[in-house]
């Protein structure tokens, strides 16, 4: 198969080029327009039902894991070595199935677009930390395995050929997740929820799903919310409304009232710019937040107005025992604020484990395998300058494409939706890491976010036929009507177009 032009003659997109062809010019098509050598045996149809399939497929994988319901497996070596070796060929044969097809079925103008200056700069980040990392087999396997999510996430998004599809295959990913923790909760409830633990005692009958901890499961059910509000906004109420209800309701029952105030607060957040018609009224929010969230976390190290606040608000100023975690690495920070660590090597290595025990704090942070905070975690691993390069890919630039793709209606809702995940991963990660972590499922929604804004703002995406059906049904009422004799739902539609979108 071969890519040619986006908007080949007689086509839908030929017809736009024509009538507008200011707006054709400046973005080329999401979809590449495939010549099958054989066309006989591969038709249009059958390509778009392989992207949607690769793309379903794709998101279920990051959501449910080759592992789901982890938490049975024995703490046996040869239990260890099985599961290791799944996830090893399991991923990596993923990672070659998304190569494949985003090679022979996406637009090259797509994978090129990945050639932009923060990715490229992240690369040699990347690539420097692999360089000077004392343990760089390690780092290697842990990079690799980092860099296949993020092709599965990155394929999720740009295979599906116009956004009819994209909704088809999140509805199937999505739904399979969903349905998969709420199956475990009736047939494998020792599995599905937390028990008796004496290191998390008060976790016990809290829902978990097919994830292995509640602090997973909560963040992406409410993900998975997120997908169920953008598919009511995108026609599809009903079904929309079952998958926003049954992961709100699941994220209500991993008792993690963090998450589940964070939540709700991301959605108004971006719901600020259709009922403002101003993308910018979302971001400045999402930005005075961030700010809030962060006095109210690590600030309460330093206030102690802010602690008694939290204290009455949460019932607990230590979020969990968190403020033991953040206050030792903002001790050791300034040790190395340039360069960091390096990627990987801080947590659970000889940086920590080779420590004296603190028998004065809360926890023995030197058996944590994280710090519980994203930013925090950025500079000890990545120092000022690799931090610097990071957030800007993951929380700035997503922003600067986010106000590109919503001057476009139709891309309205879809870019809202991936800007929410951005949203409340940007607030999450003032108490949890998951920056750059493989195969973690709250790091792959972020940056399946990432790259969904960064394609809707360099491409178009084509609605799909039941969308080109009613937009003609509606060109030919008018035609026959005239202007005068609108039909009820244009003429109620036509002046909150800007705010639905």
């Amino acid at each position: 198969m071969r890519a040619v032009s986006p908007y080949p003659a007689g086509s839908h997109g030929a017809v736009l080029a024509h009538r507008h062809p200011s707006s054709a010019t400046a973005q080329p098509s999401l979809a590449a327009r495939l010549s099958p050598a054989r066309p006989s045996l591969v038709s249009e149809r059958v390509i778009r039902l392989m992207t949607v399939m690769v793309s379903g497929l794709a998101l279920a994988l990051m959501l449910i894991s080759l592992r789901p319901f982890a938490a049975r497996l024995t703490y046996s070596s040869g239990a260890e070595n099985a599961g290791d070796a799944l996830n090893q060929y399991g991923f990596l044969a993923a990672g070659g199935i998304c190569s494949l097809a985003l090679l022979s079925l996406a637009n090259r103008r797509v994978l090129t677009s990945l050639l932009s200056p923060g990715f490229l700069l992240l690369g040699l980040v990347l690539a420097f930390n692999l360089m000077r990392s004392p343990y760089p087999d390690l780092m290697m396997r842990a990079l690799l395995f980092t860099l296949i999510g993020m092709l599965i996430a990155f394929t999720m998004v740009a295979l599906p050929r116009n956004q009819a599809d994209f909704r088809l295959a999140l509805g199937l990913g999505a739904g399979a997740a969903l349905a998969l923790s709420y199956i475990g909760l009736v047939a494998f409830p020792d599995l599905a929820k937390h028990g008796f633990d004496a290191y998390e005692p008060q976790h016990s009958g809290l829902w978990r799903g097919h994830f292995s901890h509640k602090n997973i499961a909560g963040p992406v059910m409410s993900v998975i919310a997120i997908f169920g509000l953008y598919f009511m906004r995108s026609g599809q109420r009903l079904f929309g409304f079952i998958m926003f209800a049954a992961a709100a309701l699941f994220v209500a029952n991993t008792g993690s009232k963090t998450t589940a105030g964070l939540f709700p607060v991301s959605i108004m957040i971006v719901m600020m710019a259709p009922i403002f018609a101003s993308a910018g009224m979302a971001i400045l929010t999402s930005i005075a937040a961030i700010a809030g969230v962060g006095i109210f976390t690590l600030g309460v190290l330093y206030r102690p107005d802010i602690s008694l606040l939290v204290a009455k608000l949460t019932g607990d100023e230590t979020y969990t025992g968190r403020t033991t975690l953040w206050e030792f690495s903002l001790s050791m920070i300034p040790n190395k604020p340039w360069l960091g660590y390096g990627l990987y090597n801080f947590w659970q290595t000889e940086n920590v484990l080779g420590l004296d025990a603190p028998f004065e704090a809360a926890w023995d942070y030197r058996y944590i395998v994280h710090g519980h905070n994203n930013y925090l975690d950025i500079l000890l691993n990545l120092g000022i300058i690799g931090g610097a390069v990071l957030c800007w890919v993951l929380f700035v630039a997503p922003m600067i494409n986010y106000a590109k793709a919503r001057q476009k209606p139709a891309k309205r809702a879809m870019a809202d939706m991936f800007f929410m995940i951005i949203v409340f991963a940007s607030l999450l990660s003032f108490i949890e890491t998951f920056f750059l972590a493989r195969n973690d499922a709250i790091w792959l929604m972020h940056i399946m976010a990432v790259f969904g804004l960064h394609l809707l703002a360099r491409f178009e995406i084509d609605p799909g036929p039941s969308a080109r059906a009613s937009r003609r049904a509606r060109a030919a009422w008018l035609k026959f009507s005239g202007p005068a004799s609108s039909p009820p739902a244009a003429r109620h539609n036509a002046p909150s177009g800007q705010l639905r979108g």
